[in-house]
């Protein structure tokens, strides 16, 4: 399934290509930073999505191991057998660290995404100029 979508973004990105080298040999400028900017907030779009699924799926883990171990602490007898005391109290000190680094995680992860759409444009606009001044020395050496 992931290698579909790769192929399919390696696709896209390769349109792109022949779609700006045919804009640049035109040297229709303004066309070509319309196509670079789509081509910038596709692949922004794409990274987006990658890094929110490998986030929810380290997530959906974490919060089943977290699962695990309520069941395990709250099934668990210590008056039967005194020594599950000790490990009761393992399991819940190992419940609160996976807590932790689980909300560690999330604002971890809230201020990248917080950094990246707050330069969006700015990022934008550089990825464009430097994408223009690529395939004008593209095309002037291709010309010579």
């Amino acid at each position: 399934m992931e290698n579909e979508l790769y192929n399919k973004f390696n696709e896209e990105i390769n349109r792109y290509r022949n779609s700006l080298l045919f804009y640049a040999k035109k040297c229709d400028w303004d066309t070509f930073k319309d196509k670079a900017g789509r081509l910038f907030d596709y692949v922004e779009s794409f990274e987006m999505s990658v890094l929110e699924k490998k986030f929810f799926r380290i997530t959906k883990i974490i919060i089943v191991a977290l699962c695990f171990i309520v069941i395990l602490i709250l099934k668990m007898n210590p008056q039967i057998y005194p020594d599950l005391a000790r490990v009761n109290e393992l399991m819940t000190l190992a419940a609160l660290a996976i807590c932790g680094f689980e909300v560690f995680f999330l604002f971890n992860y809230r201020m990248y995404i917080k950094g990246k759409i707050s330069c969006y444009k700015k990022r934008r606009e550089r990825f464009i100029l430097n994408l223009q001044r690529d395939f004008e020395v593209m095309t002037v050496s291709m010309a010579a």
